[in-house]
């Protein structure tokens, strides 16, 4: 094969080469940008103990902080605590005798003056009274 005739079938293959990409690139069609996706937003954990269950969601965040940290304080300390939210809901905890690591308590919730009770428990974790139920 002379060397012309190699030219020739360079020239070929690299026009063909750049026929198909340069067809091919012109029949693409750009891709839509991708939006970025907006933040989800963690769902908050559920409240602990009697709280977190349904008498927990018929108060406000706020109340339900306050009544969180009622129930807390009396667990620990085994002394009843009352507590008094912003929206007219209040009520108390009276936590039961220490059972060896853990101790029951009962949440008394008034709301709109009604009252519901319901009764967790607190055990001992790592030296500090933590609501599990």
């Amino acid at each position: 094969m002379n060397l012309s005739t190699m030219r020739a079938k360079a020239t070929l293959a690299i026009s063909l080469l750049v026929m198909t990409f340069g067809v091919s690139a012109c029949n693409s069609t750009p891709e839509p940008p991708i939006a970025a996706a907006a933040p989800v937003a963690a769902a908050p954990p559920p409240a602990p103990g009697v709280i977190g269950g349904a008498i927990g969601q018929s108060l406000t965040e706020k109340d339900r902080a306050v009544a969180i940290a009622a129930q807390q304080e009396a667990v620990s300390s085994g002394v009843r605590k009352s507590w008094r939210g912003e929206n007219g809901a209040y009520g108390f905890v009276t936590p039961g005798a220490e059972g060896g690591a853990c101790r029951d308590y009962t949440h008394k919730v008034f709301i709109n003056g009604r009252p519901q009770e319901a009764k967790g428990q607190a055990c001992r974790q790592n030296g500090e009274w933590r609501v599990t139920g």
